[in-house]
């Protein structure tokens, strides 16, 4: 992976894009939510008024069995009458057929004939009541019919709204399973979120956590005044958590770019890389930072030195090694003739040809990578003091990593 501008940006752009859709994620959950409030608003009334709908349709019922309980009475009670009045009936027009056959016997009676016509007008008076009463039960009757259409449709229309509901309560379920499902996607990305951003300590920095399987401790560094750039952290168990590697060799397989690019860095942070004079500049200017050097040779035994301030100069100081502060460690104190040294000339601006370094006494972590080990004639190779039984041999791996002071 290159150190590149574009890839910072990227980067940045993309955060950016992940905080608008969580923007409109919350935004589309609070209409969401507005939308089921009425809903459920709705549903409420709609209960309250089922609720009205079933103590009316318990009015209505005992109004209509009152209706029929006082119908089957009248109805009995006009029908035991109709029977009295029918035989009364019969009984005058059999009076008045044997009358009609029989006139020369009661022709004197006219007393008799009297009683004759008075039972008459009774009979026909009785029967001008039923006929009343008649009329009067057929009312009930339409009245009755009328309460049980009404109640009909009083039944459909309760049936319509408790369809609505029902409606309304499947579209409520649906809100609430698309609010549930925001709700877990919206901590889900929130819990991802919190997972790439970590905030450093007394300082203005941010580190932002990328996808890389290949290194999967990368972040992304923000300095003050200055391009957001990639490096990698690790911890040391020996010393501690959130180192960040500032360089690596392993491989030689940036021999060819150190030379054009020690300012800006160059390599691979999954591989070998130097991560460049001008970041370190920044960041150990910023704050105090400790370095770690860790040293492998190719008999697989380890050292490491340690210091804990150090300081690299800018620009106007060619990038001079300021500061290493106390040394510790089993390596040998071998960087602390490099303390003033330039990594660039004044005269032409350019590098240090035989060390890519600060100096060329004592160590060389930049120098040419040797596939094996070997007893170095030059500065230009990897290699650290006498550390080796008093030689200067090639190691097989080295590194260095740096964090703030705790």
């Amino acid at each position: 992976m290159e150190f590149v501008g574009t890839s910072a940006q990227g980067l940045r752009k993309s955060k950016e894009k992940n905080e608008r859709k969580i923007s409109d994620l919350e935004r589309k959950l609070a209409e969401v939510e507005i939308h089921f409030k009425a809903e459920k608003e709705k549903v409420n009334l709609l209960e309250c008024c089922i609720k009205d709908k079933d103590n009316f349709i318990k009015t209505l019922q005992m109004s209509i069995d009152l209706v029929n309980q006082t119908k089957d009475l009248s109805i009995q009670k006009m029908q035991s009458q109709i029977g009295v009045l029918q035989v009364a009936l019969d009984l005058s027009k059999s009076s008045t057929s044997m009358k009609d056959n029989d006139d020369k016997e009661i022709s004197g009676s006219v007393d008799s004939n009297y009683q004759h016509k008075k039972k008459n007008n009774e009979l026909n008076s009785d029967i001008g009541k039923l006929k009343e009463k008649s009329g009067e039960l057929v009312e009930w009757i339409d009245k009755t019919q009328k309460y049980e259409n009404n109640l009909r449709e009083k039944e459909e229309q309760i049936a319509r709204l408790e369809f609505k509901i029902d409606e309304s309560k499947l579209k409520i379920m649906k809100l609430e399973g698309v609010v549930q499902e925001k709700d877990d996607k919206i901590v889900e990305m929130e819990k991802k979120l919190a997972a790439y951003t970590l905030d450093a300590e007394d300082t203005t920095e941010s580190h932002v956590f990328l996808n890389s399987s290949k290194v999967p401790s990368m972040k992304l560094v923000t300095l003050p005044d200055f391009e957001p750039f990639a490096a990698v952290f690790e911890d040391i168990p020996s010393a501690g958590a959130g180192w960040m590697i500032i360089q690596r060799r392993v491989d030689g397989s940036f021999d060819a770019d150190i030379i054009k690019k020690l300012i800006n860095g160059c390599g691979d942070l999954g591989g070998e890389f130097w991560l460049g004079l001008e970041k370190l500049h920044r960041m150990t200017t910023n704050r105090r930072f400790e370095l770690y050097i860790h040293l492998v040779d190719f008999d697989n035994v380890t050292a490491f030195a340690r210091y804990d301030n150090f300081v690299v100069g800018g620009p106007k100081d060619n990038y001079k090694l300021m500061s290493l502060g106390e040394y510790s460690g089993n390596a040998g104190d071998a960087l602390r003739s490099h303390i003033n040294e330039r990594s660039i000339h004044d005269h032409t601006f350019g590098f240090t040809p035989s060390t890519k370094w600060w100096g060329k006494d004592d160590c060389n972590l930049n120098g040419k990578y040797c596939g094996s080990k070997v007893q170095l004639d030059t500065w230009d190779g990897i290699w650290w003091g006498r550390w080796n039984l008093g030689n200067r041999c090639s190691l097989k791996s080295c590194k260095m990593l740096i964090r703030p002071k705790p």
